[in-house]
């Protein structure tokens, strides 16, 4: 009789985190809110985090019409010119 051990080791590969710098004083941070459930709440939570560390400029939110397409090329160029960062996120 042969015993297998369906227990593998994990040997995640290492990826190096982004480079640090970007100072968000005063920034404008866009939010890119997918469409699913609690994903605006939550993206605004962090926002209003973010605003209290960093005083930053402004928010400007912008709404997937559904979660399952991706966002349009003019959704993004709007995003693009009128911030300096974009989060987006999932909720759920």
């Amino acid at each position: 009789m042969e015993i297998l051990d369906p227990v593998a080791e994990a040997h995640p590969p290492s990826v190096p985190l982004a480079a640090r710098g970007l100072d968000l004083r005063g920034k404008r941070l866009g939010l890119l809110d997918n469409s699913k459930p609690n994903a605006r709440e939550l993206l605004e939570a962090v926002a209003r985090a973010l605003d209290l560390r960093y005083e930053l400029a402004s928010v400007v939110v912008r709404r997937k019409p559904t979660m399952s397409v991706p966002a349009t090329e003019s959704l993004l160029d709007e995003l693009a010119r009128e911030c300096d960062v974009v989060l987006t996120g999932s909720g759920d």
